[in-house]
């Protein structure tokens, strides 16, 4: 039986359906009728209060009337304006756990919302946890319990195995379970969590996380509200050995709309979620057809184990496909050993005996080819795995039988391996392959694909715990309208290695001023309304002696007087010119759901030209900061590429982790801080960030923060 606080929700010992229907082809009618088909072993209450017996149980005209102390959970279908209603009597009746099965909440508008607040008010009074509103609803298989209307469980049982799917959207999330249950993957549970007024998709995979039932998770989502409480559960699902496999949409501005209207989420932004979540151990997957691969590869094998592929084909140009889908995913296609290959090549001459290894049609007539093939890949090779394309021949009356018994006669002895066979072929033939302990797929690539992401989730599995970052108090300092003097002032006492400056209201006060450095200048205008000062002429460089820097500030003002004439200019800032080195942005902004995070890039203009960045949650450590330093493409540029000396890696690790931990106190009330560029000196010589930019959040943005930017 599951336990945890979703238990009431996943393994009720009893059911109350509000707005229960006779009819059983309705909404109101299909989770009692699929209850009472299924054999549910616990109470069944139908609530119906023009009726006095739906679909043969006695039926009452409100929840107050069923005749047992307590209720575990209530399945509602009933007019959204009646259900907060509905939620305060069964909360009378000691309710746990609610499905909302009703839609025209917060999906719809302003009403709506506040409709669905009264409900979760009412929810909440009661400690009631809350499925919905707008759900499909939830189904445990090999209980009986189906609080669902899904079709999924209209034609036939479904069968049971290690898969959980835990989807936003309701009707796409059972269409992936139809896929996945068509592949031949057992379902243990299914959930639709849809407007998420209470229970989200984090709760249900910390849920699935514990349950005994699941080994591998799916889930759909369309925008995540709390993403620090999402990577927990991710956690505690790889802690226990299960691989996550998602498919979230939202990646283009038009999809991210789209979600807002159809579950009323915030999709947040699309970079930073796949950052964070791959980080975490997701498997993030872009097609349904990507999404049902993966889960049917992890539902049948385990993770793939190392990066050795063998390729077994009948055309040369198959092999040159998919040797060409290995590369891209990262897989090494070692050739066979010397013994092996001549031993195969004296029996097919004209084909390759070493990775690839192509048998041509000589197998049609032999398919003891195919057989001493794959036992030496397995036996010899070495291979973790081995990807094999046959086209049509499964499907032949004459070829298909006997070539299925080779390739299983090859596979003895290493049933811990995946061997994946590429086939045009129909269902029975498919399920022939699959039973002989074959994976089955319509295309070469697409189980390369499915093989290599299935060896990443195996190296996630087996990693080192990777806690979510311990959010510090959050600090009251007002951060509203900061100059670049201002924003240097406050980083430089955070621990943030910042060049000098000196500041003046007028051109003689900062020519003055500026004489304290015995080195040219950087001369920049001072307000907290510009934040691209070049582009409007407000920076000047390589300024030596007075008078230059006088003419050049007074003429300044000029231009950004003209070009900015509602900004308030406060004067001239000046700082020495920095020595060279990698130049690098580093900054810090608070998600909408995963509160602060870090970006690492190369900085000045080629942030922009290459987009060559890293994203981690703040806080991070030293370590951590140097980890994202390493994950660039520019990396080599900061480790000495082409024999120039390399960069100081560590005081920039040190100012990116004192950078985020400013974001991470001050994330209540900022909305980002930049450095850029921050200069890495040669090692040994520290690293000097040179501009500095921080916003504040507007009092609305203050208003709606997400629930990871409180304070801890």
């Amino acid at each position: 039986m599951d336990t945890g606080p979703l238990a009431s929700l996943f393994s009720p010992r009893s059911i109350a359906f509000i707005g229960a229907s006779g009819d059983p082809t309705r909404i109101g009618g299909r989770p009692l009728s699929y209850c009472i088909r299924d054999g549910f072993a616990g109470g069944l209450y139908p609530i119906n209060p023009g009726r006095s017996e739906v679909q043969g149980l006695p039926a009452f005209a409100t929840v107050d009337d069923v005749p047992v102390d307590t209720i575990d959970l209530a399945v509602i279908a009933i007019a959204p304006e009646l259900v907060p209603e509905a939620v305060r009597a069964a909360g009378r009746k000691g309710v746990r756990a609610a499905v909302i099965l009703s839609s025209g909440f917060a999906e719809v508008g302003a009403a709506g919302a506040e409709l669905q607040q009264a409900m979760l008010a009412g929810a909440a009074a009661a400690n009631i946890r809350l499925l919905g509103p707008n759900s499909l609803g939830v189904f445990a298989n090999g209980s009986g319990m189906c609080a669902t209307f899904s079709s999924l469980l209209e034609s036939r049982d479904v069968p049971m195995g290690p898969l959980g799917i835990v989807s936003q959207s309701g009707a796409y999330g059972a269409h992936l379970a139809m896929l996945a249950r068509a592949r031949g993957v057992g379902i243990a549970r299914f959930v639709t969590t849809g407007n998420e007024a209470d229970i989200t998709v984090a709760d249900c995979i910390a849920h699935m996380a514990i349950d005994p039932a699941v080994s591998v998770i799916g889930c759909y989502s369309e925008g995540i509200a709390d993403g620090r409480a999402f990577l927990t559960a991710v956690e505690a699902a790889r802690s226990a050995g299960k691989p996550i496999v998602m498919l979230k949409v939202g990646r283009s501005e038009d999809g991210r709309k789209a979600a807002q209207s159809h579950t009323a989420s915030l999709a947040g932004d699309d970079a930073v979620f796949d950052a964070v979540a791959r980080a975490a151990g997701v498997e993030r997957v872009d097609t349904t057809q990507a999404f049902v691969d993966l889960l049917y590869t992890l539902a049948r094998k385990p993770p793939v184990a190392g990066e050795r592929l063998g390729v077994l084909t009948v055309s040369g140009g198959a092999g040159v496909l998919m040797a060409d889908a290995a590369a891209r995913t990262g897989f090494a296609l070692p050739p066979m050993p010397a013994d092996a290959q001549a031993r195969l090549a004296r029996r097919v001459p004209f084909g390759s005996a070493v990775n690839p290894i192509d048998t041509t049609a000589q197998a049609m007539n032999d398919a003891t080819l195919v057989r001493d093939a794959t036992r030496a890949m397995l036996d010899e090779g070495g291979y973790d795995a081995v990807a094999t394309f046959f086209m049509n021949w499964p499907d032949s009356p004459l070829l298909g039988p006997p070539l299925r018994a080779a390739i299983a006669e090859g596979m003895k002895g290493h049933e811990d391996r995946i061997v994946a066979v590429a086939m045009n072929a129909g269902d029975e033939t498919r399920r022939s392959f699959d039973a002989a302990g074959m994976l089955v797929f319509d295309d070469p690539s697409h189980a390369i694909d499915a093989l290599a992401a299935s060896r990443r989730l195996g190296q996630t599995l087996a990693r080192s715990n990777v806690p979510v970052p311990t959010l510090p108090a959050s600090t009251s300092l007002a951060l509203h309208r900061l100059d670049e003097a201002q924003a240097c002032n406050l980083l430089s006492e955070a621990g943030v290695p910042m060049t000098r400056t000196v500041t003046a209201r007028t051109p003689e006060g900062i020519a003055r001023a500026a004489a304290a450095f015995d080195t040219p200048v950087a001369l920049k205008i001072l307000s907290p309304d510009i934040a691209h000062k070049s582009d409007i002429g407000g920076v000047a460089l390589n300024l030596q002696g007075a008078t230059a820097i006088h003419d050049a500030a007074a003429q300044m003002w000029s231009r950004c007087a003209a070009a900015a004439p509602t900004a308030e200019l406060r004067g001239f800032l000046a700082s020495p010119m920095a020595a060279r080195g990698v130049e690098l942005l580093v900054g810090c902004r608070v998600d909408a759901a995963f509160g602060p995070i870090v970006t690492v890039g190369l900085g000045g203009v080629f942030v922009e030209i290459f987009r060559d960045v890293a994203i981690g949650l703040a806080p991070i450590d030293e370590a951590g900061a140097l980890a994202l330093l390493r994950s660039l493409k520019a990396w080599p540029l900061l480790d000495g590429a082409r024999g120039a000396r390399s960069a100081d890696v560590h005081a920039a690790a040190q100012a990116i982790s004192a950078l985020s931990q400013f974001a991470a106190r001050h994330r209540d009330h900022l909305s980002s801080v930049e450095i850029n560029p921050l200069i890495v000196h040669p090692a040994g010589q520290g690293a000097t960030g040179l501009d500095a930019v921080i916003e504040s959040k507007t009092t609305d943005e203050m208003r709606n923060a997400a629930p990871s930017s409180k304070a801890a």
